[in-house]
């Protein structure tokens, strides 16, 4: 299964070659991954959009270097963003309420023994 953490499968794929980078990246050299290696066929828009919607959501930064492009660099580390994007889905999805959560994790069923000592670690 595909897991994108509310994100779209393009956005995740951006934002993973980030979490990965080294060191910000500029617009050039995210260009030059998405054509060689992930084959695409993107006009320079395409990918400005992408990276405008990533800023606007807060997942990564641009900053002027010594040249006058953006580099480019993920503003959270990929476990925050699992953690954010968690907590908001429990928030809107269940009033916010952990135990909610848990009723619909294990529907109509009961906790394992296992399952059960694992969250009474947890809390």
């Amino acid at each position: 299964m595909n897991k994108t953490y509310g994100l779209t499968n393009t956005e995740m794929q951006i934002m993973e070659l980030l979490w990965q980078a080294e060191k910000p990246m500029t617009f050039r050299e995210i260009m030059a991954v998405a054509i060689d290696k992930w084959e695409k066929t993107w006009k320079v828009q395409t990918l400005s959009t992408y990276l405008a919607n990533l800023q606007r959501m807060g997942m990564i930064e641009a900053a002027k270097g010594a040249t006058p492009y953006n580099a480019y660099y993920a503003a959270c580390t990929k476990e925050q963003h699992i953690h954010n994007w968690t907590k908001k889905m429990v928030k809107e999805c269940y009033g916010n309420s952990i135990s909610r959560l848990m009723c619909a994790f294990i529907g109509e069923g009961a906790l394992t023994e296992e399952e059960a000592e694992e969250l009474r670690k947890l809390l």
